[in-house]
């Protein structure tokens, strides 16, 4: 049985969805029931999980339940956040070392990296590459990570680390954990509906498509002996919104987009405004012969055509 952490939410979901699709026995562990007809437990990662682990039988733990705050969620609510992203990551690890769990995923974030992240001419590697984090969930979650790696080497246990990028695509919504949609979700629903996109002016980012980061996340629970304990999740490429919104307009003729400086214009806004340089994901692919599936035009067609059947 493998148990996944905030398998309610936007990765979750597509994690969960996967694993279903290819018979595992999955259990989703979440204070919301999910989009998805499979075995739920209502709960908070800071309750004891003990019973639940033995009750059920999980052998593999997806460790994705998380607060994504946006800045005034920061300032209302700092020690709900550390003890969700830290304290809760702890908790699972430690239910994990006394029920003899065989691997635990633990989902970290590009967002570690900070002010390290910017403006740097080279893709972000796991070693050489330091995070500085700023936000209150970057300094959380890095902090959860380093614990992780520590208390794996500590306990013996089998713990691995994968730092998301951007994500965006299907499943994704709006939940108390995470208010702020991605950039290229909230347009892509502008654009089907014949509107006007107006977001601030970025760089190219290493978004990612949902399913692949699904398959990424997947890849490394499975993998018979990783050779590291942190990767990278992502394509090692990067691109813009407008881009996006050059391929929305082939299907939608009636939609507009422009960058606008001033925040009162935009209907758009990213959760933080830097633009981090995208991962490099050398270990992803070397070690675990890992590759996107999904085109940026094919991203466009398969989104739109999940927003067509699940989205009134």
């Amino acid at each position: 049985m493998i148990l996944v952490t905030g398998g309610a939410g936007f990765v979750g979901l597509n994690v969960v969805e996967q694993l279903h699709g290819r018979g595992d026995e999955v259990l989703v562990y979440d204070l919301a029931r999910p989009r998805l007809d499979v075995r739920f437990v209502q709960g908070d990662v800071r309750q004891p999980l003990d019973a639940l682990l033995a009750k059920h039988g999980v052998t593999r733990i997806i460790h994705l339940a998380a607060i994504t705050p946006d800045a005034e969620r920061e300032t209302r609510e700092p020690g709900q956040i550390a003890e969700v992203n830290l304290l809760g990551t702890l908790n699972v690890l430690e239910a994990a070392r006394r029920h003899g769990i065989e691997r635990v995923v633990h989902a970290s974030t590009g967002a570690v990296y900070g002010a390290a992240g910017v403006g740097v001419e080279h893709p972000l590697d796991e070693e050489a590459d330091r995070p500085v984090p700023q936000s209150m969930y970057g300094i959380a979650k890095y902090a959860a990570e380093r614990a992780s790696l520590r208390l794996a080497e500590l306990w013996r246990l089998d713990v691995r680390v994968g730092r998301l990028a951007t994500a965006f695509g299907r499943w994704e919504h709006a939940t108390d954990a995470r208010t702020v949609l991605s950039p290229p979700t909230v347009v892509a629903r502008i654009a089907r509906r014949g509107g006007e996109a107006v977001f601030p002016p970025a760089g190219p980012t290493d978004y990612i498509y949902a399913p692949d980061l699904a398959t990424a996340i997947i890849a490394l629970l499975d993998a018979g002996a990783p050779k590291y304990r942190l990767y990278h999740l992502g394509t090692g490429a990067a691109w813009s919104l407008s881009e996006w919104c050059e391929l929305l307009a082939q299907r939608f003729p009636k939609f507009r987009w422009r960058e606008s400086a001033r925040d009162a214009d935009c209907n758009v806004l990213p959760l933080t405004r830097a633009t981090r340089t995208r991962f490099s994901n050398d270990r992803l692919t070397s070690d675990l012969a890992w590759r996107p599936r999904f085109t940026l035009a094919q991203a466009r067609d398969d989104f739109l055509d999940w927003m067509d059947r699940h989205e009134s």
